[in-house]
């Protein structure tokens, strides 16, 4: 297993630099590594009935549903088919397939294409679904974005279509072994998974009787907000209430209609790093870049010096005359002739044959407003402002978003920038991981008191990240499970979840938790991450994707709490390093468990939504390799391996560098189709 795990992270990087195709022929379907697979089955097998893991049926069941996929993945890869199936409207029903090789395959019947259409967002350019109708051996059939269409043994995926929107192209595979055998794997490694934590007598039974019940700690939330510069209060800004006014209107942004308050803000954000300019709001920025161009032309933008002078510096500046321009405010919706609603900006081209009057108001607004500025006469501004807001209820009235979920967005808009949080987290997890350190050490326990009032405060941080995360999910109308920021607020939630229902147990679980909570919450603060809204890609829109980031982000939560715990570990001798190694081991068996469960989910979700369940894309490849390494240290009460407490802690420390590849390095080095999660 060990050199499985070398080989595949040796394939990731060889397909890096040499392309696809040559790592599956060198590595992934490679005699040597389907041999290599083959003799860790066989070998497992042979250790399980010597060591009669079978009286165990939970674990017994584990490492056979194991085999069972393994076996799956061998029939897929002997004696599956896939390619593409080249549809046209009104052209002759199709008889076969062409292959990945390029040959054709004949199919068993005919296949033609009745209609194909896209469906966007309410208001929105953005598809959110492409919809082919076929008919399959003389059956009418609605293919779509996770909505696969079946006929004896082959199934039909929606994978591409033609520019001119009368061709559609649909993936095919013809699995009629593999595909079963692989699913009764996993449907025995989720019962068995589940069944072991009701088993008696487990190395994690054990591991948690060692371990006594005590109460633990938590953390305060305050800071200070920075004083403004004399510079940035020397700057002429729009009006608070003015700008807030402003940020209340409708814009076309990011392919959906928000509020341009969102808009400012993350143009704010990419400008200078943060959500404001001193004491100015985001709404402030972006409309004195209108009004006051001249003079906040001079404020610096923050450019860091490896991006002075290319692309990212001419973005930022090219934010700026965008608003000073008025071509970023895509405030004046117009319908066109078959109803369907556009939103133009004041200096774009605007539809022929516009009425004299609308063409006047579109055009000119914004520079009136500009001129009752440069007069200070704000209440003549304030009253334009409401004149478009109007326009904007009267001609988009069916597009724009309903009055709760727009003021849901502005509320997240203010407090999704979690600066404070992290900051106190940290402090407060470092603080605390030496406190619990001494204390373990000395087998003293934390005050009671100090563990009560930590407690409440652990709550309250719970409470602002759940108030985050559903905030976004209500504007957003989509799961928050999508993007490095939704993802890293997800992991600072799990963290705060864990530490309210383990800290009266397990004391120690307490530093831990804050440390992550602090640290992914400073991922999510940096401008890098910004979390915008936006719409979600058709094939992200199933309802998998929340079980499978769930579980994914739950797992990596826990792997950090035992790195950190592994750290702690290696500053204690005796009794308190054998009570963290007894700590680690029991948050391990879930972590495992649901980085299991979750790559097979992905693995199910894959094959629904277009037609592989496993492709060894860097990322699931990664997946699997965090896996089995974690794996490890499971087994070492039967193998004799990493029993010792200081090897344990270091072997855990090590081991997370696999979670940090399979999430970061994945990301920003090796790329693949997962590279945007």
């Amino acid at each position: 297993m060990a050199v499985l795990i070398v080989m595949m992270m040796a394939a990731t990087v060889f397909e890096k630099f040499k392309g696809t195709p040559l790592a599956f022929r060198y590595f992934y379907h490679s005699p040597l590594f389907i041999a290599l697979w083959a003799v860790t089955a066989v070998s497992g097998l042979v250790y399980i009935l010597s060591a009669k893991v079978q009286r165990n049926p939970a674990t017994f069941g584990i490492h056979i549903a194991l085999v069972v996929i393994l076996a799956g993945a061998l029939i897929t890869h002997l004696t599956s088919e896939s390619g593409e199936l080249h549809l046209r409207l009104d052209a002759p029903a199709a008889e076969a397939f062409v292959d990945e090789d390029g040959n054709e395959r004949a199919l068993p019947f005919s296949v033609s294409l009745e209609s194909f259409e896209i469906e966007y967002y309410t208001g929105s350019k953005r598809p959110s679904d492409f919809i082919s109708t076929v008919v399959i051996d003389g059956h009418r059939e609605v293919i779509s974005m996770n909505n696969i269409a079946r006929c004896e043994g082959y199934r039909f995926y929606q994978a591409d279509f033609d520019q001119d929107r009368r061709g559609s192209i649909l993936a095919v595979t013809h699995d009629p072994w593999g595909n079963g055998v692989t699913y009764a794997g996993y449907l025995l490694l989720a019962l068995s998974m589940l069944g072991f934590f009701f088993q008696k007598d487990t190395a994690f039974r054990r591991a948690l009787r060692r371990l006594g019940g005590v109460a633990a700690a938590l953390v305060l939330l305050i800071a200070m907000p920075q004083p403004a510069s004399a510079s940035e209060k020397e700057l002429p800004a729009v009006p608070k209430e003015v700008a807030t006014q402003m940020g209340d209107l409708a814009v076309y942004y990011k392919d959906r209609v928000c509020p341009l308050q969102t808009l400012a803000r993350d143009y704010c954000l990419k400008a200078y790093g943060k959500a404001h300019m001193g004491p100015y709001s985001a709404e402030q920025v972006v409309s004195s870049w209108f009004f006051y161009y001249d003079w906040w032309r001079g404020v610096p933008l923050k450019i860091k010096a490896s991006e002075k002078g290319t692309v990212k510096e001419n973005e930022k500046q090219s934010l700026v005359m965008k608003a000073a321009s008025g071509e970023a405010f895509s405030i004046f919706p117009i319908a066109d002739s078959t109803g369907r609603i556009e939103w133009y900006n004041p200096t774009g081209e605007l539809p022929a044959g516009l009425e004299y009057d609308r063409w006047v108001f579109v055009r000119k607004t914004l520079e009136l407003m500009k001129k009752e500025a440069a007069s200070e006469n704000w209440d003549e501004v304030s009253r334009l402002i409401a004149g478009i807001k109007k326009y904007q209820q009267s001609e988009a009235a069916s597009v724009l978003p309903p009055v709760a979920r727009y003021k849901a967005e502005k509320l997240y808009n203010g407090i999704s920038r979690p600066m404070v949080p992290f900051m106190v987290s940290i402090t407060m997890g470092l603080v605390l991981f030496v406190l619990f350190g001494l204390w373990t050490a000395k087998g003293k326990r934390p005050p009671i008191r100090l563990q009560l009032i930590l407690a409440v405060i652990a709550g309250i941080l719970a409470l602002y990240l759940t108030t985050v995360i559903v905030l976004r999910w209500y504007a957003s109308g989509s799961r928050p499970f999508a993007g490095s920021y939704a993802v890293m607020m997800l992991m600072a939630w799990v963290a705060s979840i864990a530490h309210l229902l383990l800290w009266k147990r397990f004391p120690l679980v307490q530093p831990l938790a804050f440390l992550v909570s602090g640290f992914t919450m400073l991922m999510a603060s940096l401008s890098s991450a910004n979390p915008q809204i936006t719409h979600l890609m058709p094939v992200l829109q199933s309802p998998l994707l929340s079980i499978h980031v769930l579980s994914m982000m739950v797992s990596y939560t826990l792997f950090a709490l035992v790195m950190l715990g592994g750290i702690m570990g290696l500053f204690m001798k005796g009794e308190a390093a054998m009570t963290l190694r007894d700590l680690s081991l029991v948050i391990l068996y879930p972590a495992v468990f649901l980085i299991t469960f979750g790559t097979f989910i992905g693995a199910v979700w894959a094959n629904i939504s277009w037609g592989s369940y496993w492709g060894w894309d860097p990322k699931e490849t990664w997946a699997l390799i965090t896996l089995l390494i974690y794996s490890i240290p499971l087994h070492c009460e039967k193998l004799g391996f990493l029993k010792n407490p200081r090897d344990f802690h270091i072997y855990t420390i090590l081991a997370f560098a696999a979670v940090l590849v399979t999430y970061f390095g994945v990301n920003l080095l090796l790329g693949g189709m997962h590279s945007y999660a």
